[in-house]
């Protein structure tokens, strides 16, 4: 395994591990934020997302990031699709500060933004020019972002809506 192998699957894992963090803090941190929002359904509003609806939600993107993995590490980390997310991974890593900065305080994923997120994406960047491949960042996932992230929840709430124990932190 050399240092290729090691950013490609670097992004699959650091995810995970900052993955297990909103997994343990978004049922009780969406309550607070989904009230903001108006246009959400009013269940979500009124209860936050639920454990189910975390997991859904996290399983399309684990398997996306699983996906583009596996493609950065058959292409050396040329693949497109690795590098969209690589770049997109280490950009929505700031999302998570900016929200914590905006709120004075804790808010879901903030706490492994800067030691996973940001640091694995600036190491991955580092070591993909060390070994000569040309990191290319794509600027269209900045407006992607919010569009696979609607995605991932909104399939989230389709599978989940209805059933019986599925609001708040369970």
């Amino acid at each position: 395994m050399d240092r290729v192998d090691l950013a490609t699957a670097g992004l699959f894992f650091s995810w995970a591990a900052h993955d297990l963090e909103e997994y343990v803090t978004m049922p009780s941190a969406s309550r607070e934020l989904a009230e903001r929002i108006p246009w959400l359904p009013e269940e979500l509003r009124r209860d936050g997302v639920s454990r189910e609806h975390v997991r859904v939600a996290m399983g399309v993107m684990a398997v996306l990031f699983a996906v583009g993995s596996i493609q950065g590490q058959r292409s050396r980390g040329r693949s497109w699709l690795y590098q969209a997310l690589l770049h997109g991974y280490g950009l929505h890593g700031f999302s998570h500060l900016g929200s914590a900065a905006l709120s004075r305080g804790y808010t879901c994923g903030c706490a492994t933004a800067l030691p996973i997120v940001l640091s694995s994406w600036f190491w991955a960047r580092r070591m993909l020019r060390e070994e000569g491949i040309e990191v290319r960042p794509n600027w269209w996932v900045i407006p992607a972002f919010p569009i696979v992230t609607g995605i991932a929840h909104g399939a989230a709430h389709l599978v989940t809506r209805g059933r019986q124990g599925g609001s708040s932190g369970s």
